[in-house]
């Protein structure tokens, strides 16, 4: 978890007490059990983004890593299809010389 995070995290707990607070001195009897049910709502949901975007970013780097040993497998194989598309090319080429120069023959 970064700093930013935490600090987001901190300000919507803070920010849900003092809405939660001010609106209930607002219609009458302040009650604490609503306070602090409203503070360990905003903090549950600051902590599940917190891990969703922990598990995205953990999403991210195993796609990246996938993607970049997909990248070289496939090099390999272009590498090595092209060395032997390059053999048979040279094998198919003395076999139209060696049947051209029976023909002429």
């Amino acid at each position: 978890m970064e700093v930013k995070d935490i600090g987001l995290a901190a300000v919507m707990i803070i920010s849900s007490i003092v809405i939660t607070y001010k609106w209930l001195t607002r219609l009458g009897d302040s009650d604490p059990v609503i306070i602090i049910s409203s503070m360990l709502l905003v903090g549950s949901l600051a902590i599940m983004i917190i891990l969703l975007d922990s598990r995205l970013r953990n999403l991210e780097e195993a796609l990246d890593a996938k993607e970049r040993s997909i990248r070289i497998n496939i090099k390999g194989v272009e590498e090595n299809l092209e060395t032997k598309i390059d053999e048979l090319s040279k094998n198919t080429t003395s076999t139209i010389g060696e049947f051209s120069k029976r023909l002429y023959r």
